[in-house]
């Protein structure tokens, strides 16, 4: 009797018996080491799989974005989450409500406007870890194809019975654009008794035009772009405007800063700047289209 356990000598010598696990030290070694082996190569699946990151976690990150940049946002979100394995939700809203939101909150781990103007007044506040810039937000006049013989100018905005829509300048970066545009026009109050609706976010203001709500509009020269067949676009004069930065930022109170800041890197690499140019954002080089047709 050995402990609790009994061993009886075997009947023939030539047949070896293996004994008890706890009584070959080097034999549990070697299992226990096939073991841990096994586990880690399990463990290790998931990620290879889903293609994660190097630690095999995957993080669930929630995006605030402008209303404007959902179609390249739609489209590298998509990209990410299959490169990756992490997983980005997306709020879009107007840039003024987004902002009033992480105040409110404190929720989120990236914030992208329209305009960098949100980005640097929360940085301001100390609520920014990181931003990087990605491609110019360009105002158009934004004419129905039906109406292009009454709007050729600027100042043709201001013509009397003609049927504007602007942006709501407290709920989003173009509107807040547009009354900075009409600051520097001699026609500003010409033009602001032509504008019979205030839109809460570009999109809105593009389909007003688009379906003949409205004759016109100052709108993001991407929307003009996706309505191009329903949509003329006039430039807006330069000493009247100049265009706004699209950034994205890194939340300082994100609780997954490592895959957040990751998840901005992609959005600022030439592959993602390329798919912003494809739905019609124009690049950050100098002028950044701001003379010239749109």
């Amino acid at each position: 009797m050995d402990g609790c356990f009994e061993h009886s000598k075997p009947q023939h010598q030539d047949v070896p018996i293996e004994e008890p696990l706890s009584h070959n030290p080097i034999t549990m070694g070697k299992r226990l080491s096939h073991i841990c082996q096994a586990f880690l190569a399990l463990s290790a699946l998931p990620a290879l799989i889903l293609g994660g990151s190097a630690t095999g976690f995957s993080s669930d990150l929630l995006l605030l974005a402008g209303a404007g940049l959902r179609q390249p946002t739609d489209q590298l979100v998509d990209a990410f989450q299959k490169e990756t394995g992490h997983t980005v939700r997306v709020t879009y809203a107007g840039s003024g409500q987004l902002m009033s939101s992480i105040l409110a909150s404190g929720q989120g781990d990236l914030f992208m406007p329209g305009s960098l103007f949100y980005i640097e007044k929360l940085e301001k506040m100390g609520l920014i870890n990181s931003y990087k810039n990605l491609v110019a937000h360009t105002a158009v006049i934004g004419i129905n194809i039906h109406k292009g013989n009454l709007v050729r100018l600027f100042d043709d905005l201001a013509r009397p019975g003609l049927r504007l829509a602007l942006g709501d300048p407290k709920a989003m970066a173009l509107g807040r654009t547009a009354m900075t545009i009409l600051s520097h026009s001699p026609l500003k109050d010409a033009i602001l008794r032509n504008v019979v609706v205030y839109g809460a976010t570009v999109k809105q203001l593009a389909l007003y035009v688009a379906q003949g709500d409205v004759d016109a509009s100052i709108i993001g020269r991407a929307d003009a772009f996706q309505f191009r067949d329903r949509i003329q676009m006039i430039p807006i004069p330069p000493d009247y405007f100049q265009p706004e930065t699209i950034a994205i930022a890194v939340l300082k109170d994100s609780r997954h800063l490592e895959a957040a800041s990751q998840f901005r890197d992609f959005m600022a690499s030439k592959q993602g700047i390329a798919v912003f140019e494809h739905f019609g954002f124009l690049p950050l080089t100098a002028g950044n289209g701001q003379k010239g047709n749109p």
